[in-house]
């Protein structure tokens, strides 16, 4: 019998396991896959590594930071930008107007000063419209929010923002209309990377002494007789569980759930992401670390350079991007494949990054979940479902296992709680 069964080998159950080992409880882990790291891990193409879509490290909590610091890594300091028929405009998109003609400025400063006062429940929407005026809303955060989270701003709630989006001033705006020498609003001051290794490198050494088993997974769980049922058929039976699985995958495990928790689960959606990885002959392809993308003709929303992050992901002499094109149940992919990698191949020509003739290596694939959606009403449905596990005697842990928009640190810490199992008969 495991003491405390952890499924799920991403950094969230990883940090389960490190903190049941800490407080003296033996910890083993199920991961399903054949690599643990969940959606920090990477993968490799003829002689590119490539992460799981764009990942940093940043975080402002000392259990977090500690761990960072055991792996040598580079300081990034965020200087994103944004593309839109054909102008690169800083990050934010809202004070940093610069490049836009005049007669554009003057519309969106106008439309920004009228802006209308703020509601007490709004959908996003309209709290986009409250921050940054219509025209600025609807030219540039709607067109986004289409792209990445695949439905339109109305469809979701504001639980999510937190500080993801800066509200600037009027003097702001203005100033960023005047000048493109404007100062840094990006959220975080700066962001982390492993010098060596990817993104993965960071968590290396929490796993060396864990007990992480791949290639286990697990299909049933029997809460009543606390044990769970693999793939092949065996059990395991165990005194604590921690789930950091997708949590609408784990009420479809959990025998015998109730009617109105299973449908409760089934409203619960994210996004998925269609990765196009290339790899360039030539050196410093590209003039951003990362950017995102508003015209609506583009199918990938934000695209980065693995190779800015660190040099160790590319060949030498070499360049890298990957693009990312999100899509859910409510908005199917357009295009897969070789037609993707296409499409995207003429958006690097026409944004003049890169040639063709230049490509050395392509890779195609789809990432299962993305990002948690936050439409309106899911919070309750959510924590309707999540007391459920919670009295199943189950710990939810990690981004999909508490169904939260976390970060690897906020999941790390999430992780972390299975130092208090007291609830856990």
């Amino acid at each position: 019998m495991a003491e405390v069964l952890i499924i799920g080998g991403g950094v969230a159950g990883i940090s389960a396991a490190l903190h049941a080992n800490r407080a003296g409880r033996e910890a083993v882990i199920f991961e399903a896959g054949e690599r643990w790291g969940g959606l920090l891990d990477h993968f490799h193409v003829d002689g590119f590594r490539f992460d799981k879509a764009v990942h940093f490290a940043f975080s402002s909590n000392e259990d977090y930071r500690a761990v960072l610091e055991m792996t040598d890594y580079i300081t990034h300091y965020p200087e994103p930008y944004n593309y839109e028929q054909g102008r690169w405009l800083k990050h934010p998109v809202q004070n940093n107007l610069y490049p836009l003609p005049v007669e554009e400025k003057v519309e969106a400063i106008k439309s920004f000063i009228d802006r209308p006062e703020q509601s007490k429940d709004p959908d996003y929407g309209q709290w986009l419209i409250e921050q940054f005026g219509e025209v600025i809303a609807t030219r540039y955060p709607y067109r986004y929010t289409e792209k990445y989270w695949t439905v339109p701003p109305w469809y979701l709630s504001t639980d999510w923002i937190g500080n993801r989006l800066y509200r600037p001033t009027l003097e702001e705006v203005l100033h960023g209309a005047m000048t493109e020498h404007t100062p840094s609003t990006y959220y975080l001051p700066e962001m982390l990377y492993p010098r060596r290794g990817g993104y993965r490198a960071f968590l290396e050494p929490l796993v060396k002494d864990l007990d992480l088993r791949t290639g286990k997974e697990v299909v049933r769980i029997n809460p009543d007789k606390r044990f769970v049922e693999l793939s092949d058929g065996s059990r395991e039976y165990y005194r604590h569980l921690v789930s950091s699985v997708p949590l609408p995958e784990l009420i479809r495990m959990i025998e015998n759930a109730p009617e109105a928790i299973n449908e409760a689960a089934a409203t619960l959606w994210a996004t998925s992401v269609a990765l196009v990885s290339l790899g360039f002959s030539k050196p410093q392809v590209g003039g951003h670390l990362w950017f995102y993308i508003y015209d609506r003709d583009i199918l990938p929303s934000r695209a980065h350079a693995p190779y800015r992050k660190s040099p160790d992901n590319a060949p030498e002499g070499c360049s890298s991007l990957q693009f990312e094109t999100y899509y859910s149940r409510h908005a199917p992919l357009k295009l897969s494949g070789e037609k993707l990698t296409e499409h995207i191949l003429d958006v690097v020509e026409k944004m003049d990054i890169a040639s063709r003739s230049d490509l050395k290596v392509s890779d195609f694939r789809t990432l299962p979940y993305g990002n948690v959606v936050f439409d309106r009403g899911m919070v309750g449905r959510r924590d309707f479902v999540l007391d459920y596990v919670r009295k199943c005697g189950i710990l939810p842990v990690g981004r999909f296992g508490e169904w939260d928009y976390l970060w690897a640190d906020q999941s790390f810490l999430s992780g972390k709680k299975v130092e208090n199992l007291s609830f856990m008969v």
